[in-house]
């Protein structure tokens, strides 16, 4: 199984193939609650995860989204609404996964059909839908969910919030958005850190002024 992994996040398709050929068991195993399709997902192998897909992996929901299958999620939705606040095993909604891995449209049609704005990961991230659009520079979505309702100042782990998320790339655009839907640009972490902080840190001593700065 370790093999079947190691390969995955390799990208070594062939190898993966050759271990499918051999064991198509493989395809329901799992690795410290991940799936074979999310640890492709996680280590940026879309085309392996494409692959697993086609091999007859099976693919949850959440798993949909986080490849941006729109088609499968909405069949599975219309089968089961209840899918929609369903997680994987790692503890990540497929709205959480649609937003982080840069898939706008399907995050969008996944707010119209009912998705928690403020639905934060299960797990020790607790990764909300506003730190994933942060993380990923998506303000149209990061713009929606605060219509919304989704809460600007939300904690992830080591309670980070979006704005500190916004503020490690330098984003001013998603910064200006956050805090026009009542950002604090004052919040620290359970490290001390501010946003202006994470600025400095991450190289982004002009973001860190402008946001020292703003009224």
């Amino acid at each position: 199984m370790s093999e079947l992994f190691d390969a995955i996040k390799a990208g070594d398709a062939t190898k993966v193939a050759l271990l499918l050929d051999a064991d198509p068991s493989l395809l329901g195993a799992t690795e410290n609650d991940v799936t074979p399709i999310l640890a492709a997902i996680y280590h940026g192998k879309p085309e392996i995860a494409r692959l697993l897909v086609e091999r007859g992996a099976p693919v949850s929901f959440a798993e949909a989204c986080a490849l941006g299958d729109s088609e499968r999620a909405k069949s599975m939705l219309a089968a089961n609404p209840s899918v929609l606040h369903s997680r994987t095993a790692d503890g990540f909604s497929g709205f959480g996964m649609a937003i982080f891995f840069r898939h706008p449209e399907l995050a969008r049609d996944l707010v119209e059909l009912g998705a928690d704005v403020n639905e934060a990961a299960e797990n020790a991230q607790r990764v909300a839908p506003a730190h994933a659009a942060a993380a990923v520079c998506d303000h149209e979505t990061m713009r929606l969910i605060l219509e919304r309702g989704a809460d600007p100042n939300a904690r992830q782990q080591m309670d980070y919030t979006p704005l500190h998320g916004a503020a490690s790339r330098g984003d001013v655009e998603m910064a200006k958005i956050l805090l026009a839907h009542g950002a604090d640009r004052h919040a620290k972490a359970s490290d001390g850190m501010s946003p202006s902080d994470v600025a400095r840190k991450y190289g982004h001593a002009q973001f860190a002024d402008w946001l020292d700065a703003y009224a």
